[in-house]
């Protein structure tokens, strides 16, 4: 489970992205794209590392009644290589009516100064992480829709 989360603001139209109340009805969502918010989080432990800080750049690429979807950078700057690379995720999370919805992730490791030897296990390991982290927000989003519906 992770621990010590902490996040910051939507650097624009925070409280208005994500709100299920009515104040959103008069803006633009599509003012919302673009927006950025930073958090970090503890992961724990795991078969390839021991418990170390996550840090998220989240970018909101789309917005409307449809759908959404999240560009993440995540960096793992404690962990064995984490200078060496960065994982960029991309979720979009669809509407699909009848009160259900669907959620497409994908996740890629970028090594921006070349590959490393040990690029094949930082990628799996980076896989594993970022899957977990996919079933716990779609835990969270059915959490969440069993309390709003």
């Amino acid at each position: 489970s992770y621990t010590n989360v902490d996040w910051g603001p939507w650097d624009k139209h925070d409280g208005k992205i994500g709100s299920v109340e009515d104040i959103i009805d008069d803006i633009d969502k599509s003012n919302f794209v673009g927006a950025r918010m930073k958090y970090q989080y503890l992961m724990p432990k795991s078969a390839f590392v021991k418990a170390n800080m996550a840090y998220e750049d989240v970018c909101l690429t789309s917005y409307n009644d449809h759908y959404f979807s999240l560009m993440r950078s995540i960096t793992n700057p404690d962990v064995p290589y984490g200078k060496t690379f960065k994982t960029l995720s991309q979720i979009v999370i669809y509407n699909s009516g009848r009160n259900c919805s669907r959620m497409v992730c994908s996740a890629e490791a970028e090594f921006p100064n070349g590959p490393p030897m040990v690029a094949r296990q930082i990628k799996s390991a980076m896989r594993a992480g970022t899957t977990e982290s996919y079933v716990k927000l779609g835990e969270a989003i059915c959490k969440y829709a069993d309390v709003y519906s």
